[in-house]
């Protein structure tokens, strides 16, 4: 059998080779194919358990024609007897293949001990964690595992016994960002079935881990046990289940693009520690897209997100911005706090609060960035920009130089007509500005220190004299 196998490197450019091969092969290079992959010329690792799915996808991309640039990879755990006997047959394979090879000698109890992890947990980061600064160090672009359609099954399940997303329902992608490129997975199209029989074909004697067998673990259960009498039920049960998760993975990727553009809507202002959003846009969107938008969010302002942060926090962020109670505060893990504030909402870390006083002088037109996130434009003459802003106030020469800073124990604001000032922290409680951003918010005082301007809250009365500057708060 032949296919024309056409392997994208990018929108406009396509290699299209003719390849013989048996069903095995037709199946993998289509999926391959289909999901863009991998390309020729492209720099791939592989993670190599030397076990029967490892090993036969690392001999399967030797052979396969895909002329891509080969390694392997692999973590011994120390958690087993025979691991280390596992790490020295994939060496020689490697070996007897002139392929590259890398081994972590790991110690996944010293980091159980350390982080409280299990040890399913602990073993697959220090294992992802190596690959990840191998792909680093390498420069590879691909990263490859051996998942296959029965672990989707798997995985699927496992997922919907414990409470998942419709992310999670959707089981393992075929594709991802991994470290500076993807991670991939070619045999997510063939069964377990299916690669024993190829490891046989092929004269592969991978190793085994007795482990597998074990009912310990939830997924060896399922493994062993559930699987079978699903697969009795309906022996294409891996195909049904593949085509729940590539049809729930697009209706998930098509209602994270909405909500991308809802968060375009409701954001008001952003910073790398801070976000602010309008309560009433972000009640006037669907709870879809409103578990999506909290999701864009947290994953915008942490650098990683902890793998503390569950569904239940998300849920807890719903209800504070949906409540009756105009305002409240929920706290995140790594100090990370929501706050509501009327109709303003706030993600916020903690560490905003603890900044210190500011102040600094303004004595010509200038653009300066502000401790609030926001910009303060100064333009000689009477000046209306033409880009949108917050707020203006145009000031005299005699007011010069100005003073932009925190606010104080005791500020006051004049008001109009002559009906005396008020202090700057009622001007706060009446414009409902949260707590956590009075300390932020920048006072404009004149030469001789009387406050002139609140921006975007309040002006003190003009003086009467001809206007020398504009100031512009963006």
């Amino acid at each position: 059998m032949t296919l024309s196998v056409f392997l994208y490197t990018n929108e406009k450019q396509r290699i299209r080779k003719g390849i013989s091969m048996d069903e095995f092969q037709l199946k993998v290079m289509r999926y391959c194919s289909e999901h863009q992959l991998v390309s020729p010329g492209d720099h791939v690792l592989i993670g190599v358990s030397g076990g029967p799915d490892s090993l036969a996808l690392l001999h399967f991309v030797l052979h396969s024609g895909l002329n891509v640039k080969l390694a392997a990879v692999h973590v011994d755990h120390g958690l087993r007897d025979g691991s280390a006997e596992d790490a020295a047959f994939t060496e020689a394979f490697c070996q007897k293949h002139d392929l590259p090879f890398y081994l972590l000698k790991a110690n996944v109890k010293e980091r159980m001990h350390q982080t409280g992890e299990g040890v399913q947990e602990a073993a697959r980061k220090v294992r992802y964690d190596y690959f990840e600064k191998i792909m680093t160090e390498t420069g590879a672009g691909v990263f490859m595992t051996g998942q296959h359609a029965d672990d989707q099954v798997e995985t699927i399940l496992f997922r919907l016994m414990r409470g998942t997303s419709m992310r999670g329902a959707a089981g393992i992608q075929p594709v991802r960002n991994f470290a500076p490129g993807k991670l991939v997975r070619p045999f997510l199209a063939v069964t377990k079935s299916e690669i024993e029989q190829y490891c046989e074909q092929h004269h592969l004697n991978p190793r085994r881990d007795p482990t597998n067998e074990r009912d310990a673990y939830t997924r060896n259960r399922l493994r062993n046990h559930v699987i079978p009498l699903l697969k009795k039920e309906n022996p294409l049960l891996h195909e049904a289940f593949g085509r729940f998760s590539e049809e729930l993975s697009e209706d998930q990727a098509y209602l994270e693009d909405q909500a991308e553009k809802a968060l375009g809507d409701v954001c008001l202002s952003k910073s790398r520690e801070r976000l602010h959003l309008s309560v009433e846009k972000f009640r006037s969107y669907g709870l879809p897209l409103q578990r999506r938008m909290i999701h864009l969010i947290l994953n915008y302002l942490y650098a990683k997100v902890p793998t503390s942060l569950s569904s239940a926090h998300t849920r807890a962020i719903l209800d504070l911005l949906k409540q009756a109670h105009p305002s409240g505060d929920l706290h995140l893990p790594e100090s990370l706090t929501v706050t509501r504030s009327y109709e303003d909402g706030y993600f916020h870390f903690q560490r905003e609060t603890k900044a210190q006083p500011y102040t600094f002088t303004i004595d010509k037109a200038q653009l300066t960035d502000l401790p609030d996130g926001h910009q303060l434009e100064v333009r000689s003459g009477e000046f209306v920009p033409a880009k949108p802003y917050l707020d203006l106030i145009y000031v005299s020469e005699s007011s010069m130089p100005l003073t932009v800073r925190s606010r104080r124990e005791g500020d006051r604001i004049q008001l109009p007509h002559g009906n005396g000032s008020k202090k700057i922290k009622d001007v706060f409680i009446e414009k409902k500005v949260p707590v956590h951003l009075r300390h932020q918010h920048p006072v404009i005082t004149d030469a001789d220190g009387k406050v002139l301007w609140l921006p975007g809250l309040r002006k003190a009365p003009s003086d009467g004299k001809p206007a020398a500057y504009t100031l512009i708060y963006y």
